[in-house]
């Protein structure tokens, strides 16, 4: 800090914003993970701020205090418990030794005072996209962790959206009183209280007293309660009855498609119907009260009794956990929760989502148990969330201690295989590079659990009915083509690149060394291994292409859009028809030009060489498709050109040190190290080789590079007439 104060405290600010968006994400996805009635009527959704510093103005200094303060605890908070004290245990414990982290290793090529705000700004810039870009996939680790631990704690009711699957028949009561037995009208009084100023005493006493109690009732939760204190006196069926019910427009799942029950006034008759209208002044029964629906229905009084009307009473039977969160929920544009799928805050409109989500099973099901019974669930939920809490405790530990050390570790064991002194290393550099290594790994794990859907069982299910439902092929030439493949892929292009990198950039061996042992050929192996799949890597992905740079610099799509331009503008200019000259030209090399177009060959992106290969094996794999093997793809078109480039690119220089250095030697009258020939003869013959393959590519360009010159110097400034036959004769 003495000598970099600035870094210092960019390192501290970076650090720290780091640390919050980190939180904030987790927080936000959290919300919208958990059952809605857990977090989103206490967090606030992520909201779109058009005029940040007018909000800001606007609010008072103590509002600004208090939100200060409240942030201060909780961050302060989270970061003792998640970073100081697993920190404080690495330490205390010697474990923080064996970790990189607690290592690091810098070598600065240019100034610090510029390199490390310089490498802090990429990394800011880095993280800043990756969390807009995978903050979901933050949100569907805590559904599949709460999920995972819901299901052993028995809390996933409690914890988690569940849809409603289907409804289970509770019972019936009889609409009216006269109907009801001795046993259902035991204890039962009605409520008489006022409701928006309309006396409830003026309500028909010929209805059975339950369903005055619910109409006299507004709040939701008191008339879930008096439901289920009614539940024993319910007439339930000897065989368990279910219903799917139907889903209206806005998600809700009934039993019918009507809201309300419309029951008798006083002076009605023995008969009431069903209504969706919310009159106030029409005796309306919600059908959907908490996790109950009720239902008009007809029933026998007793067991051989009259039919009778009556009212069903159904419950909710909870499915599957609802995925969430839900793609593009985080949209700040028009629409809210109703259209992008959020828990909703405040007088939001529900989303469909949410109306189809199933009751949560509050912690305390029972206000009316008894004392010993409420102590009793009180200390089991304390246990689950004890349990739950350090648990996720330990797996977030877990997860950032390997998040910020195993690139550490991937990238030292690349730079030991790329032969980079150990003064020479720099970790910021090592972490991107391991990071780089490990997302295909991470994302081909991530692709098989999510396809098992049984966690780690589930993939090795999957891999071993893979390698069960294996077909032998007929014939040879498929396994041939396959076997030549895989040999020249895995051992002979990787032995023939770290051997010529080696060479090169670490010193060639001496003559009795060129019959090298076990040790150094795997060394050379795997350091050819890494090489040949990194380029083959970047060339899937454009990254030699102007058009990758481009989009990462401009944003997504804006460098092919210009691309395209520019090749719309280069289609003009050839098809221009006022260039006579240009046009005879083209007719005369007509030929010539489509033979060239039909050898234009690519590399790099989804239709080069690595690509069809890449395909072409991938369709194989996935299903075992003989046919989809394709000599032309995987031998001709990408690793025998390999191959051969790389070994003329190793046999020339090998060949060349070992002829030259002795007779170079007498000549110049001083020792002539193999390693500089070496080198000096491999950059030659690189060069050649590239030019070799690259003529028809340089003929193009020194073509288009001859009409340029033509037009400048005959074209540009004249009048260019069109040619007649009839004038030239006169």
């Amino acid at each position: 800090a003495g000598g970099d104060l600035f870094g210092s405290v960019f390192l501290h600010w970076v650090t720290g914003i780091t640390f919050m968006l980190l939180v904030t994400v987790s927080v936000l996805q959290l919300r919208e993970v958990a059952h809605p009635d857990i977090l989103a009527r206490v967090i606030r959704p992520q909201e779109p701020q058009p005029d940040l510093l007018g909000n800001l103005l606007q609010e008072s200094g103590t509002t600004h205090t208090k939100r200060v303060l409240l942030s201060l605890c909780i961050y302060a908070a989270l970061l003792a418990i998640h970073i100081w004290l697993p920190a404080r245990l690495l330490l205390t414990y010697n474990i923080a030794k064996y970790l990189p982290l607690f290592q690091p290793k810098f070598c600065h090529i240019i100034m610090p005072q510029i390199q490390v705000p310089a490498e802090l700004f990429i990394f800011h810039l880095c993280m800043l996209g990756v969390l807009e870009k995978y903050k979901n996939n933050i949100g569907e680790l805590q559904h599949h962790w709460l999920l995972f631990m819901g299901n052993h704690l028995g809390m996933t009711n409690q914890i988690l959206p569940l849809e409603v699957d289907k409804f289970s028949l509770v019972g019936t009561l009889p609409l009216f009183a006269e109907d009801a037995s001795k046993t259902q009208l035991e204890n039962m009084t009605t409520t008489n209280t006022d409701v928006d100023g309309v006396s409830m005493e003026g309500r028909n006493d010929d209805l059975y007293p339950l369903w005055n109690n619910l109409l006299s009732e507004t709040d939701p939760s008191k008339r879930e309660e008096t439901i289920r204190s009614n539940i024993y006196r319910m007439d339930r069926s000897e065989i368990p009855q279910h219903k799917k019910g139907i889903t209206l427009q806005d998600g809700k799942k009934l039993l019918s498609s009507h809201s309300y029950l419309r029951l008798p006034p006083a002076s009605a008759t023995r008969k009431f119907v069903v209504k969706t209208s919310d009159d106030a002044a029409s005796n309306l029964l919600p059908t959907s009260i908490g996790p109950y629906r009720l239902k008009q229905g007809v029933s026998p009084r007793g067991q051989r009794g009259p039919k009778v009307t009556s009212i069903e009473v159904w419950r909710e039977v909870v499915g599957k956990a609802i995925p969430r969160p839900p793609e593009g929920w985080d949209d700040l544009g028009v629409g809210g929760a109703e259209r992008h799928g959020r828990w909703a805050w405040g007088d939001e409109h529900l989303s469909e989502i949410e109306n189809s989500v199933a009751v949560r099973t509050p912690f305390f099901s029972d206000p009316a148990a008894p004392k010993w019974r409420k102590a009793n669930i009180f200390i089991q939920l304390m246990a689950k969330m004890i349990v739950l809490l350090l648990i996720s405790w330990v797996a977030i530990s877990m997860v950032l201690c390997t998040a910020l050390n195993i690139p550490l570790y991937t990238g030292h064991f690349a730079m030991f295989l790329l032969r980079i002194p150990n003064d020479c290393v720099h970790d910021p550099f090592a972490f991107a590079l391991g990071v780089m290594l490990l997302v295909p790994v991470i994302g081909a794990t991530a692709k098989l659990i999510a396809a098992s859907n049984d966690g780690i069982r589930g993939v090795i299910s999957l891999l071993w009915n893979w390698v069960k439902s294996f077909k032998p092929y007929q014939t040879h030439e498929k396994i041939k083509t396959l076997a030549v493949f895989f040999t020249l892929w895995l051992v002979v292009c990787p032995a023939q690149l770290g051997f010529l990198y080696s060479s090169f950039f670490v010193s060639v061996r001496h003559s009795y060394e060129w019959l090298p042992d076990a040790s150094s050929f795997l060394a050379d192996w795997a350091t050819g291994t890494l090489l040949l799949n990194s380029w083959a890597a970047m060339c899937y992905f454009q990254m030699f292409t102007k058009k990758f740079w481009a989009d990462i610099v401009a944003g997504e799509g804006q460098g092919n859009g210009n691309e395209n331009r520019d090749v719309g503008n280069a289609r003009v200019m050839r098809d221009g028809v006022n260039n006579v000259a240009r046009n005879a030209g083209r007719e005369n090399n007509g030929q010539d030009n489509n033979e060239d177009e039909q050898r234009i060959f690519t590399w790099q992106g989804k239709d080069g060489a690595i690509a069809c290969a890449f395909e072409s094996i991938k369709a194989f794999a996935s299903g075992w498709e003989w046919d989809k093997i394709d000599k032309q793809s995987l031998l001709q078109d990408c690793t025998l050109p390999v191959s051969k480039h790389l070994a003329i690119a190793c046999a020339v220089p090998t060949a060349a040190s070992v002829a030259l250095a002795i007779p170079l030697a007498n000549l110049f009258r001083r020792q002539i190290w193999p390693t500089a020939i070496f080198r000096s003869v491999s950059l030659a013959s690189i060069l050649v080789d590239f030019v070799n393959s690259s003529k028809h590519s340089l003929q193009r360009w020194f073509q288009a590079a001859h009409r340029i010159a033509r037009d400048d110097r005959y074209l540009i400034g004249e009048i260019l007439l069109n040619y007649s036959p009839q004038q030239a004769s006169r």
